[in-house]
């Protein structure tokens, strides 16, 4: 058989929440607040890293790099502004214990 170290199995589907924030880059702004978030589209405000197991970042549908932004309670901070009407999609992932 297969040697080496063995941790729990995982059974099933883990448990977990996904929550979106969602807005429009204006072509200028860096910061962006839960105010500025698009309330049809997304269902959470920004919501603090160390209150969530996973951030991602999607400017106009595509993943990017955690190191081109920062998020806190209630901030996403952008270090370039994407252009002018782009979507903007802050994903948490929650996994429930």
């Amino acid at each position: 058989g297969a040697t080496g170290p063995q941790g729990p199995p995982l059974q099933g589907v883990i448990p977990t929440t996904n929550l979106l924030y969602f807005t429009f880059s204006d072509g200028q702004k860096l910061e962006y607040l839960n105010s500025d978030g698009v309330p049809q589209y997304g269902d959470a405000k920004i919501l603090s890293p160390n209150k969530v197991s996973y951030i991602n970042l999607f400017i106009n549908g595509i993943l990017q790099p955690q190191s081109t932004y920062t998020v806190e309670e209630g901030k996403l901070t952008l270090e370039e502004s994407p252009s002018k009407d782009v979507p903007i999609t802050l994903q948490f992932i929650i996994i429930n214990s």
